[in-house]
């Protein structure tokens, strides 16, 4: 069914996009509405952005590798099924790939970069070049990982908290370095410390890195037919492509895993994916490339292949 957005819009007043209190998670709602006033769906005195405490702007420790489920989306979703909000503006990859009854994933704005950037206070031109047994701070055990197998004598601690929060550690000098997305450097416009890039191939991103992910009610169709307009339609395909491999092998954002898939061509997509232990001494690493009328397919292969690495080689050693 098709709908008059205007005049629907009108009868309603206010489109209400729920997010997170940070200031990159307002940001980035604030980019989704933007991009509603741009495709001249309705107008920025229409829109309004409320703000939710989420459980994990309460966590100050670790939460492990498979505890936090929806740590930082349930309060909003919870909203959504209320009916306190309309969409739910998410980082794409702090969406579980199985995603709260009632709701989904009904696309993304355009991905920005998906690279991870080492940051420091002084200038180093690679990872390798950073000094003998170093401190890094993070709290992705993808990237923990990654790191270790490439530098051993890197010490990887726990490191907690919001975008600033980690910087301020960084400039008190808790550690020696970091790492960030560089999409939220780009979209904070961040330019306070060192920041290195690097290449998706040596740090493989999370499922979804970049991307905003507009999540809403299931039959919602005025909201819907919204996202419909906004979307992205070349980035959804990728981010549902890596949200389908880590929902075959059954993770989440908490897990030594990474998946990142992007065109290189008309028709044509590459896929990587890598799950690892927590030290990185144990990885497996597979790409593929693909049609997009396959993608699913090969995505769904690759997901089964991670789990039985998991299971015949990690799973033993973790338990």
């Amino acid at each position: 069914m098709n709908f008059d957005l205007m005049s629907d819009l009108k009868s309603k007043k206010i489109l209400r996009i729920g997010t997170r209190g940070t200031n990159l998670a307002v940001k980035q709602a604030e980019i989704l509405a933007n991009n509603i006033v741009t495709k001249k769906i309705c107008s920025a005195n229409d829109i309004e952005i409320i703000k939710i405490k989420s459980s994990g702007d309460f966590v100050g420790s670790s939460i492990g590798p498979y505890d936090g489920k929806g740590l930082f989306t349930k309060e909003i979703d919870q909203a959504l099924l209320d009916d306190k909000i309309d969409i739910a503006a998410h980082s794409t990859k702090d969406i579980e790939s199985i995603i709260t009854d009632g709701l989904d994933l009904f696309g993304v704005l355009e991905r920005e970069d998906p690279r991870d950037a080492l940051i420091t206070t002084n200038s180093f031109t690679s990872i390798e070049n950073l000094p003998d047994n170093c401190l890094v701070g993070t709290s992705s055990p993808r990237r923990g990982a990654i790191i270790k197998s490439m530098r051993e004598d890197i010490d990887v601690i726990e490191f907690r908290g919001n975008f600033e929060t980690r910087i301020r550690k960084l400039i008190d000098k808790e550690v020696d370095a970091t790492f960030l997305a560089m999409a939220g450097i780009n979209r904070l416009s961040f330019k306070d410390c060192y920041i290195l890039p690097i290449d998706t191939d040596t740090m493989i991103p999370a499922a979804g890195q970049g991307a905003i992910g507009l999540v809403a009610k299931i039959g919602d169709q005025r909201v819907i037919d919204i996202i419909e307009k906004l979307n992205h339609k070349e980035s959804f395909t990728c981010i549902l492509a890596e949200r389908l491999v880590l929902e075959k092998f059954g993770g989440s954002c908490f897990q030594p895993i990474a998946i990142y898939s992007h065109y290189t061509g008309i028709n044509e997509i590459s896929i990587t994916a890598m799950i690892s232990n927590t030290d990185g001494s144990k990885t497996f690493k597979i790409k593929k490339v693909a049609l997009e009328e396959t993608i699913f397919d090969i995505a769904s292969d690759i997901g089964q292949k991670l789990l039985k690495y998991y299971q015949e080689e990690l799973s033993k050693a973790t338990i």
